[in-house]
């Protein structure tokens, strides 16, 4: 049994914050659902098991590292898929939206588990998320090599801002969004959606930083925020690209998706042992890694 933690809001209301466990009752029926699925779905299951297991513990790392930051796992897939498996920008795109559709949906359970996850703001940061989406997709559609030349500064400075930023605000960590904020977060969203249509990451990353930099927001919260929202997202593109940019190459994805459920799963689980200023620091490494990882590429690769 889990148990509950009692934390006061600014305003003297209570909020829960319960333990969670990482197994639940629906994992090992989802791994006997996608045995199934490989079995069913491909005529030569076994050799494509042979030649494609390694992506499991791909998909493991990815879920792992964006769950615990909201960066998302296109931090190490697009990369992997690119520099290691030689596979062309958007083919990547398209395994990193795919895996991100089951990994952050897996991640997003634990955190809304965990009951920090301020639900009232996905009233307005989802319909940004899925108008920055849909025009990156169907209006502009997706040049990730372009992206990742713009992405590559934008986080690495979200990284650098929220270091500075660090011990600035030690003992005000905010536990509610006001209403003034509805209408950035909206903006942000979009802002969101967009860089994500594009490069696979980056709603959860923006949507994060900006409260934590911006409103004082607590750090579990924020990243709990940005792993549902990414997890949103991320459906979203994938049922994009199924239906309207020529599909998913799930003879790939299927092994990185299997990774990331369970991958995903340890983020929350693991998050409830570490402090807000040591997510805040992950946070900020990752984003300024993950910024560095798609500025070589765009350099190296940009004109490719």
């Amino acid at each position: 049994m889990s148990t509950t933690e009692q934390h006061l809001q600014p305003e003297g209301q209570p909020i829960s914050r319960r333990r969670m466990l990482y197994w639940s009752w629906w994992l090992p029926l989802f791994g006997l659902a996608w045995i199934a699925f490989l079995v069913s779905a491909f005529p030569q299951p076994v050799a494509l098991f042979q030649q494609n297991w390694p992506l499991i513990f791909v998909g493991m790392v990815g879920a792992l590292l964006g769950n615990i930051t909201a960066v998302g796992g296109g931090i190490v897939f697009v990369p992997a898929m690119i520099f290691i498996y030689h596979l062309p920008p958007v083919v990547a795109l398209k395994i990193a939206i795919a895996s991100q559709s089951f990994g952050m949906t897996s991640g997003a359970i634990g955190w809304l588990r965990r009951g920090v996850v301020p639900l009232k703001a996905l009233k307005f940061t989802i319909p940004g998320l899925l108008i920055g989406s849909t025009i990156s997709t169907l209006v502009i559609h997706p040049n990730a090599l372009l992206v990742k030349g713009l992405f590559g500064p934008v986080s690495i400075s979200l990284g650098i801002v929220t270091l500075v930023f660090l011990n600035r605000y030690p003992n005000h960590q905010s536990t509610s969004i006001p209403n003034s904020a509805k209408t950035p977060l909206f903006l942000v969203a979009i802002i969101g959606g967009l860089i994500t249509g594009w490069v696979a990451i980056g709603e959860g990353e923006v949507i994060a930083a900006f409260l934590m930099l911006v409103y004082r927001f607590n750090a579990s919260g924020g990243i709990g925020l940005g792993v549902v929202l990414l997890s949103v997202n991320s459906i979203y593109l994938a049922l994009l690209h199924t239906f309207f940019l020529g599909g998913i190459p799930w003879e790939i994805a299927v092994f990185t998706v299997l990774g990331c459920v369970y991958g995903a799963r340890l983020a929350p689980y693991l998050s409830q042992w570490i402090s807000p200023q040591i997510l805040k620091i992950g946070f900020a490494i990752i984003a300024m890694i993950d910024g560095l990882i798609f500025l070589l590429q765009f350099l190296i690769f940009g004109h490719h």
